[in-house]
């Protein structure tokens, strides 16, 4: 009787196991045969190599921050500008924070706060990266990857969003990121 015993929980742990491995295989990614959901232009829901149409400052080029550039070597960079008590930021932020821990290994993740020391910061990444050009709005979102341009030629892209997004856009424009800079980033620089 107790060597039924072990080895119906023996079966157990074996079928959990493998439910465990075949759910990790789902959850991964195959980044090569991945189609991505948004492209390069210049429109409102594209990727970026300049500001976009609806910006101010429209087909003028983007000085990226030197420690965004210093990410970009390794991973894409996911930025969220937001404060502690607006409603759309209190929507985005477990949102974010959902997929900044399931692509963990794949995607750089900033959380900047809006408020008392980190207002500065927002200002400034607001400054190069609001996606209508002067407004400052939070929450606002910005993924920033590499992708190739018309010429060929390996380029910074990258797309924000003013107020909260839905999941399958944060989702898409995340899994965009980790697709377009693994394509490209052994042609960067």
């Amino acid at each position: 009787m107790l060597n039924r015993f072990k080895d119906f929980l023996a079966s157990i742990v074996l079928v959990a196991m493998a439910i465990s491995a075949i759910e990790g295989l789902a959850l991964s990614e195959d980044w090569n045969s991945y189609s991505p959901v948004y492209s390069l232009g210049s429109g409102e829901d594209d990727w970026w190599t300049a500001y976009p149409d609806q910006n101010a400052n429209s087909g003028s080029s983007v000085e990226h921050p030197s420690w965004v550039l210093e990410a970009l070597k390794e991973k894409p960079v996911l930025i969220l500008i937001h404060s502690s008590d607006c409603k759309p930021c209190l929507i985005q932020m477990p949102r974010i924070k959902e997929v900044a821990n399931s692509f963990e290994s794949d995607l750089k993740y900033y959380d900047v706060l809006a408020e008392g020391s980190g207002f500065q910061k927002a200002l400034d990444i607001l400054d190069v990266y609001d996606p209508v050009g002067g407004v400052q709005y939070v929450p606002t979102t910005i993924f920033i990857t590499l992708i190739k341009g018309s010429d060929g030629k390996v380029e910074v892209a990258w797309h924000s969003a003013i107020d909260a997004m839905s999941e399958d856009q944060i989702n898409g424009y995340a899994k965009d990121s980790i697709h377009y800079h693994k394509q490209n980033v052994a042609d960067w620089r």
